[in-house]
């Protein structure tokens, strides 16, 4: 009896305490002021959390508030239930930016399987799944979790639900600019399986797909079945104009203005970089001149040429670009820095790398300087060249302007110089790399200190990890163990354990690392120093072969 009046009693003051809290947040703006005096920091739980919640949840703002505020001054620690009450409450409010970071960390923090079931949980006797869905299915999208989307999606429909298009068309084109083609147009049977409403979002994303694939006749299907766009139209001509077939281009841009859809400058700019491609002068003129007519080109240009191949590049008419570069060139028109970055940018992200280096060698000797994201784009191309010694030069020079190097990039280009037994263009691209403070995969080094030990240059090798060991980094073991043995070969003793040392601190080291070092040592009559060596690689477990093993230990006998 007095155990149930306990019970009873206990959650009476629970009550009382729930019904003061949240009268306090609803009713009083100085809120945060009186809250301390109920020493929440002993109380405040998950499920009394909860219960105050359901209580002022019909305002969303104060709820944030009051979560955030228990987060920052009781350090409570709130669990994904009440994260996706939260993230509902002020959702099923219209209010979805303030939430978008705590759903963006949930995500991050639990698998998706999860999320939804808690935010199923979160939803239950309202109507709001069908917009936490959707927000939860854009910060997927956002974050290229594609495949979690689809996860999403499965659950919607489960729940009796048909994800709006808007919705849909998020996670379409998401996986088309992953690259995901197969898996986009079998999400798009999906929608349609599901009665969800394609609009014309829906199609153009569709067309660019077919048209990425190389499915320009299934595209043309699209507008001959009367789906059209001027998205579609575009994607049509610029196929067209690339393949030369300028006939079928014109018809479809006079096909446009009969469907009342005005060509803009995008879809005249396709087919004039189609004729400056193949080098056609007679159309080129017509499509300027045309261009000019419908003042989607200033006439004169002498005064507008920046502003021109600066729209030419960025939309990736490379060819067309740099025709009006060359005419700038001869009329004496002296363009802007960023004009030049935008067209070098341009030629590089279009893997036209013989026009991108001679652009480059100019600016060079006009003495422009571009912006880093130019020099980026041209270093990330000049990556997958062959290897040579202008090419490295180049690459050399982008560095010392603070182009960061990418790891794996860097491995194939140095892999291939090593390879063709370019040594000194590999010793030179790697010490730029170091100067700069870039650490490179050890890998990158590993043939080179080889390279050094086989030719005895153990001085550049010694000079080499030097560098390294300055930035705190490694080689990789086999590179560690051909020098050891190289600086045993050359009689330098203290260096090969100062070495040793060093791959012991960094935890680089394997049997076969204290092998060369007991050999080297007992060869050098360093007995007692080999003896603490072989005891250590006991103690690690790097104990080698039995054979192996029998042969070392003769030394000591």
């Amino acid at each position: 009896m007095r155990a149930a009046s306990l019970i009873w009693r206990s959650q009476h003051q629970r009550r009382e305490l729930v019904s003061q809290i949240s009268t306090i947040l609803l009713q009083r703006h100085n809120w945060a002021l009186l809250l301390p005096t109920f020493n929440l920091s002993a109380k405040l739980t998950t499920s009394l959390f909860l219960q105050i919640l359901n209580r002022i949840q019909s305002n969303p703002q104060i709820s944030l508030n009051f979560l955030n505020w228990a987060k920052t001054h009781l350090g409570f620690q709130p669990d994904l239930k009440i994260h996706c009450k939260i993230i509902r409450i002020s959702i099923q409010s219209g209010a979805s930016r303030p939430v978008k970071p705590i759903l963006d960390s949930l995500i991050h923090l639990y698998p998706s399987t999860h999320i939804i079931d808690s935010m199923v949980q979160a939803c239950n006797g309202t109507e709001s799944l069908p917009l936490v869905f959707s927000s939860l299915i854009g910060s997927y999208a956002q974050k290229g979790l594609h495949f979690d989307c689809l996860k999403v999606f499965r659950n919607v429909i489960q729940h009796g639900f048909v994800p709006k298009v808007g919705c849909c068309n998020v996670v379409l084109d998401g996986l088309e600019h992953e690259n995901e083609f197969r898996l986009a147009l079998c999400f798009y049977g999906w929608m349609i399986r599901n009665g969800v409403l394609i609009d014309s979002n829906t199609s153009s994303v569709v067309a660019r797909i077919l048209c990425k694939n190389g499915k320009f006749d299934r595209v043309m299907r699209l507008l001959d079945s009367g789906i059209y766009n001027s998205t579609i139209f575009n994607l049509v001509i610029d196929s067209c104009s690339k393949c030369g077939n300028f006939e079928a281009a014109f018809d479809r841009l006079k096909e446009m203005c009969d469907r009342k859809i005005e060509p803009g400058f995008s879809t005249y700019s396709s087919v004039l970089d189609g004729a400056c491609e193949v080098g056609n002068l007679e159309l080129i003129e017509m499509v300027m001149h045309i261009m000019s007519k419908k003042k989607l080109m200033p006439v004169p240009l002498s005064s507008e040429y920046d502003d021109v191949i600066r729209k030419f590049s960025d939309l990736g008419k490379t060819y067309a670009a740099g025709m009006l570069f060359k005419r700038a060139e001869v009329e004496g028109v002296i363009l802007k820095g960023t004009t030049l970055g935008c067209l070098l940018r341009a030629f590089s992200e279009g893997r036209r790398v013989k026009e991108a280096m001679s652009l480059y060698s100019m600016i060079l000797q006009k003495g422009v300087v571009l912006g880093k994201s130019s020099y980026q784009a041209f270093a990330d191309v000049l990556y997958q060249e062959n290897p040579s010694e202008e090419v490295n030069k180049i690459l050399i020079d982008l560095i010392r302007k603070g182009v960061s190097p990418c790891a794996s990039e860097i491995l194939k280009f140095m892999t291939l110089h090593c390879r063709n037994t370019r040594w000194q263009e590999a010793e030179d691209l790697l010490n730029v790399i170091l100067e700069q403070g870039f650490l490179p995969d050890s890998s990158c080094c590993h043939s080179l200190v080889k390279h050094y030990c086989c030719c005895g240059h153990i001085e550049s090798a010694i000079s080499l990890h030097c560098k390294l060991e300055k930035l705190g980094g490694v080689l990789d073991v086999k590179a560690y163990n051909q020098l050891l043995r190289g600086l045993f070969a050359v009689k330098r003793v203290e260096e090969a354990v100062k070495l040793f040392d060093y791959m012991r601190s960094k935890n680089v080291v394997s049997s076969g690392s204290f092998l060369v070092m007991i050999s080297g040592l007992c060869n050098e009559k360093e007995m007692r120093r080999a003896m603490q060596v072989h005891d250590e690689m006991l103690k690690m477990g790097l104990k080698p072969s039995r054979k192996t093993y029998k042969s070392l230990i003769t030394v000591f006998r």
